[in-house]
C-alpha cells in the first residue's frame, strides 16, 4: 500500500485545566500520512503526563477546514486516551468528500491534536446506550451527522456543556412577567452563582433511549410510526432514580440513572439537574429576559399569555396546548387524560418527537413544552424557597418540575415556572439528564 507523506503540523495544544493542582496533559510528535488509494489520513502522536480527551482539527495551508468536515475519525480520538504513542485515522471520503489535496496541488495539510483534561472536557458529550462508549466533540459542527441526527434521539444520549463555573445569573421572574402569579415567592428574583460547569441533555430522553437502558416501553404516546423519538413519559421517580433516593445519595441500582451510569462504566455521575442548573440552561444565561433565552426569535414571547394562542414565536419553541392536533385544550378535558388506556395518537397529537421545534440559543431543544422535566430539588411553597445551585437533599415527597408540557399553555412554559410532582407516573412528565463536572 503506497502512502504519501503530507505536511505535518507539529503544534498541539492542551486545554486549560479547571483545577490548579491538576496535571495538564501534553501532546508531542504529531505526524500524518495519507493512503493514496483510500485517501484515509493517519495521524500519529504521543500523549504524556496524564490521560486526556483527544480531539483533531485538519488544516490546509494553516487554515482549518472546519469541524463539520473532520468528524469521521477512528482510533485514539474523541474519547479518554491513556498516555503513550497513539494514532487515529481521519476519513475525508466520509466527512470531506469531493476534495482533492496532495503535494502536487501545492496544498499543505496539517493536523492539530488537542489534549483536554478530563475535568475540562469539550462542549459535547455523546454516550452510546448500546456499547457504553462515551465520546466528546468540540462543537455542534463536530458532532458526527449533526446534532439533529436520528442517532441522538434513539441510541445515543447527546449532552451539551454549560459553562457556568464562576458565573452568576438572575433566577426567577419579575412580578410583571406575563403569566406570572404576582405573589408567587417561588419566582422571586435573586442572583445565583455557580461553582461548577455541567452538561445538559440536548434533548429530553426519548422512548427508545429509555428502552435501551430499561428494556421497557412505559409511555402512553406509543404510535408505532413515531413513538421512538418522542420523549419518554409515564415514568415515576422510583424508575428514574429509585424510591426515596435523593442527591447526593447514589441512585438505586435498578433505576434508569444507575443503569445509565453502569452502562458507561460508572465513570460519569449522570443525574437530574438542579432547578438553578435547569433554569440557567433554559435561559441560556440570560436571567434578565422575562420569558426565555433572550434570543431575537424569542422577542414575541415577552407578551405571551394564556389567551395568545396564535403567537408564532411561542408556538415555534415547543409542543404546547395550542399547536397539536388534539384541538384547543381545556383544563377539564378528558382527552388523553386517562393513563390506564394507552393513547395511540399520531405524530401531530400529544407529545412531539424531540427536536421538532427550534432550539434555544445554547442549542437545547424542548426547554419549553412537550413534557415536564423533574429536577433534584424538593418543591418549595410560598414560605420555603428551595433555590440552590446544587440539588436539594431534602426527602420531601414532592419534587420540582420545569418546562411545561404538551397539555399546557404559555404561563407554565416560562423558564422560571415551577410545578410540584409527587413522583408518580404521568403522561406529561419525562426526564432530561444532567452531569455536574468536578
Amino acid at each position: 500500500m503506497k502512502h504519501m507523506t503530507m505536511f505535518a503540523a507539529t503544534a498541539a495544544f492542551a486545554a486549560f485545566a479547571v483545577h490548579a493542582d491538576t496535571v495538564t496533559p501534553s501532546v508531542s510528535g504529531v505526524s500524518l500520512s495519507q493512503d493514496s488509494a483510500t485517501r484515509a489520513v493517519t495521524i500519529n502522536y504521543t500523549l504524556a503526563d496524564a490521560p486526556a480527551i483527544i480531539t483533531l482539527d485538519i488544516t490546509t495551508n494553516g487554515v482549518s477546514i472546519g469541524q463539520q468536515n473532520v468528524w469521521a475519525i477512528d482510533g485514539d480520538a474523541n474519547k479518554v486516551i491513556q498516555p503513550g504513542s497513539r494514532s487515529m485515522v481521519w476519513h475525508p471520503d466520509k466527512s470531506w468528500p469531493n476534495q482533492k489535496f496532495d503535494d502536487s496541488d501545492g496544498i499543505q495539510i496539517g493536523a492539530t491534536v488537542t489534549a483536554w483534561s478530563e475535568n475540562d472536557p469539550p462542549m459535547y458529550l455523546a454516550a452510546d446506550l448500546v456499547s457504553g462508549d462515551v465520546k466528546y466533540y468540540t462543537c455542534a459542527e463536530a458532532v458526527p451527522g449533526g446534532v439533529q441526527d436520528i442517532l441522538y434521539k434513539t441510541t445515543t444520549l447527546l449532552m451539551r456543556r454549560i459553562y457556568a463555573r464562576g458565573k452568576s445569573f438572575m433566577m426567577g421572574s419579575p412580578k410583571d412577567e406575563p403569566g406570572r402569579w404576582y405573589s408567587d415567592a417561588r419566582e422571586t428574583q435573586h442572583e445565583v452563582s455557580f461553582s461548577h460547569d455541567y452538561y445538559m441533555g440536548v434533548y429530553e430522553v426519548t422512548q427508545q433511549q429509555w428502552a435501551q437502558i430499561m428494556s421497557a416501553w412505559p409511555s402512553l404516546h406509543e404510535n408505532d410510526a413515531c413513538k421512538a423519538t418522542r420523549p419518554v413519559e409515564n415514568i415515576s421517580w422510583e424508575q428514574i432514580r429509585g424510591k426515596s433516593t435523593f442527591y447526593p445519595a447514589a441512585p438505586h441500582s435498578d433505576s434508569f440513572l444507575a443503569l445509565l451510569r453502569a452502562k458507561t462504566g460508572n465513570a460519569l455521575s449522570f443525574d437530574l439537574p438542579g432547578i438553578a442548573q435547569w433554569e440557567y440552561a433554559a435561559k441560556a444565561g440570560n436571567g434578565d429576559y422575562k420569558w426565555g433565552d433572550g434570543s431575537a426569535l424569542n422577542s414575541s414571547l415577552v407578551g405571551a399569555n394564556t389567551s395568545d394562542k396564535e403567537d408564532a414565536g411561542y408556538n415555534s419553541i415547543g409542543r404546547n396546548a395550542y399547536n397539536n392536533a388534539m384541538g384547543e385544550y381545556s383544563p377539564n378535558s378528558s382527552a388523553l387524560q386517562t393513563p390506564e388506556t394507552k393513547a395511540d395518537v399520531d405524530v401531530t397529537c400529544g407529545t412531539a418527537a424531540v427536536g421538532s421545534y427550534r432550539q434555544n440559543s445554547w442549542g437545547l431543544y424542548d426547554m419549553h413544552g412537550n413534557v415536564y422535566e423533574p429536577c433534584q430539588d424538593a418543591y418549595g411553597d410560598d414560605n420555603t424557597n428551595p433555590y440552590l445551585e446544587e440539588p436539594a437533599t431534602s426527602s420531601n415527597a414532592k419534587r420540582t418540575r420545569k418546562g411545561g408540557s404538551f397539555q399546557r399553555g404559555p404561563f407554565r412554559h416560562r423558564a422560571s415556572y415551577q410545578l410540584s410532582w409527587d413522583g408518580k407516573a404521568t403522561q406529561d412528565t419525562g426526564i432530561r439528564v444532567a452531569l455536574t463536572l468536578d
